[in-house]
């Protein structure tokens, strides 16, 4: 194993951070938001249409929405959702619940790669710090709890980052890991992200660590587990259904418009430098601190998280992509810089970065516990008044025992913020356990609140006793692909497509505008109009047709 020492390892006291301690704390982590809620927007409810359409009609080959090809994301995350879908729902868990845990699952494993990765190239104790700093970055906390494809990427990433560090140790497993890695990475996103991880890889020779013939043996191993196990599912989509593997290769294989703009980049040049500032917060600060006391950067430990730090960026910043979550991958990089000099940082840094988390957590501790006083009792008047404002189809529920875990939650982390002597590793783990409070806090006692105002089940389910029983076919437009899978999946009701400037095909229309477009329809009258609350960019209306005079 390639371990670190820092210049003043003798001086240092041993971290005294329990491992169970960061197992539980990691594991926490991953629950809230996981289960309890409906799918929401913006990707939620394409995945979960993705899973139902494999459950369905068996289309486990191509990723399907109603029947149609839906080609944003290659199928690995949507098999691992069916799979917990089929296994789970309905009898335990909700369709969209089930399919969830894909995402706990994929962070699990990103999470214990990185954590892998610490330990192999910096050194013992240091992989958990790893893992406290990737849960405390910001940019994780939402996507790492959603039904999105992209955390099989991450998964991916760290699996290839954990294989470019083992190599200095063993080779072939590293080879192997990488290949494996590869091919994760190519059925969960693009080979954009594909191309990212091998730019890397043969870069790295650029370094004495990786320039010896062992190395090649990595790439060797790699490119014989990878390639194969590639190819297998587009060719297997080429035999079945020619067009639209022609269809995915020319405007999905690279991702996004094909990946990279022909005369430049589309969007802001320091978009994702400016991402980066908040995206891996506290992570960059704690890097920053690294570099500034190994300048050099003669060292594995610094050469290879820059390198793929710095790849990332490049691209990125080349393609044509403009969305936080490409910037997933930076978040490896910079958490193993972070943590390389995390029991050098000065008291100072450490007592700030923990009274930061303390006044940062805190306060929105105290805004989660008030709202959900307010919202459920009417007091504070005034915040109840907003509560109802914000989430006006929400019915007052109180769960005892998600109460008394918040409660307990909260107390255990004002113990752990008010603990004197902090150093950089006891600070981290507090911000970790902040961040987690307050996400835990978010989805627990404000979740039944935010799903009300989030999810399109309150407007399906008005919109569906406004509807004649006698009514046999609403259509809409076929562009409103959204409208149809909610109400789908919350009435039972297949939505009649049709295009603009086809004659409509039913005696009711579902319009779907937004609110400068207004919702009138000459010549039919409408029957019922509605919104999620605090809505700004859609209203719907449904219309019947006249009778003939």
């Amino acid at each position: 194993m390639l371990t670190y020492t820092p210049d003043s390892d003798s001086r240092l006291a041993q971290p005294t951070e329990k491992p169970w301690l960061l197992l539980l704390l990691t594991f926490v982590w991953l629950w809230p938001g996981i289960l309890g809620h409906d799918p929401w927007k913006p990707d939620e409810p394409y995945v979960l249409a993705v899973v139902e359409d494999m459950l369905r009609h068996g289309r486990w080959l191509l990723p399907s929405i109603q029947g149609m090809p839906y080609l944003d994301s290659p199928p690995l995350y949507y098999w691992v959702a069916a799979g917990f879908a089929r296994l789970l729902s309905p009898w335990a868990l909700p369709l969209h619940d089930a399919a969830r845990l894909a995402t706990p699952f994929f962070m699990a494993i990103a999470l214990t790669l990185a954590g892998m990765a610490g330990r192999e190239l910096i050194g013992r104790r240091h992989g958990r710090s790893v893992v406290l700093i990737l849960i405390g970055c910001l940019g994780l906390i939402a996507t790492g709890h959603q039904l999105n494809t992209v955390v099989a990427g991450f998964a991916g990433f760290a699996a290839a980052f954990y294989a470019l560090v083992l190599t200095l140790r063993s080779p072939g497993l590293a080879g192997a890991v990488l290949g494996a890695a590869t091919v994760t990475v190519f059925l969960s996103t693009s080979l954009l992200e594909v191309a990212l991880i091998w730019l890397v890889a043969v870069l790295l020779p650029a370094f004495s660590a990786w320039r010896n013939p062992r190395y090649l043996i990595t790439l060797v191993m790699a490119l014989v587990v990878a390639l194969p196990l590639m190819l297998i599912w587009p060719m297997a989509l080429a035999k079945a259904q020619p067009a639209v593997f022609a269809a995915w290769w020319q405007g999905h294989a690279l991702g996004p418009l094909n990946g990279f703009g022909r005369m430049g980049v589309f969007h802001d040049f320091g978009y994702y430098p400016l991402v980066s500032l908040w995206y891996t917060w506290p992570a960059w600060p704690l890097a920053a601190w690294t570099l500034y006391r190994h300048r050099h950067l003669d060292k594995p430990v610094l050469q290879l998280p820059l390198m793929f730090f710095g790849v990332v960026m490049i691209l990125l910043t080349l393609s044509t992509r403009q969305s936080s979550e490409y910037a997933l991958p930076m978040l490896l990089p910079m958490a193993m810089l972070a943590a390389v000099e995390l029991d050098t940082l000065k008291r100072g840094a450490a007592a700030f970065l923990n009274w930061f988390g303390l006044m940062t957590f805190g306060f929105f501790g105290l805004l989660i516990w008030a709202g959900w006083a307010a919202m459920n009792f009417g007091w504070p008047e005034k915040l109840a008044q907003r509560a109802k404002y914000f989430s006006p189809y929400y019915e007052p529920s109180v769960s005892a025992l998600a109460a008394l875990c918040a409660l307990f939650a909260t107390l255990v982390w004002v113990w752990a913020v008010t603990r004197r002597n902090l150093r950089g590793r006891q600070a981290v783990t507090n911000w970790a356990a902040g961040i987690t409070l307050f996400w835990g806090l978010a989805m627990s006692l404000w979740l039944p609140w935010l799903d009300a105002a989030k999810s399109y089940r309150p407007v399906v389910t008005s919109m569906m006793r406004a509807l004649p029983a006698d009514a046999r076919c609403v259509a809409t437009e076929r562009s409103h692909l959204l409208t149809r899978l909610s109400w789908q999946y919350y009435g039972g009701l297949t939505l009649t497509p049709f295009a603009p400037g086809e004659p409509i095909p039913c005696e009711y229309l579902l319009v779907n505008r937004t609110p400068a477009e207004g919702l009138a329809e000459p010549g039919w009258q409408m029957v019922w109009q509605g919104k999620r609350p605090r809505e700004k960019s859609e209203i719907f209306g449904l219309f019947r047709r006249p009778p003939p005079q």
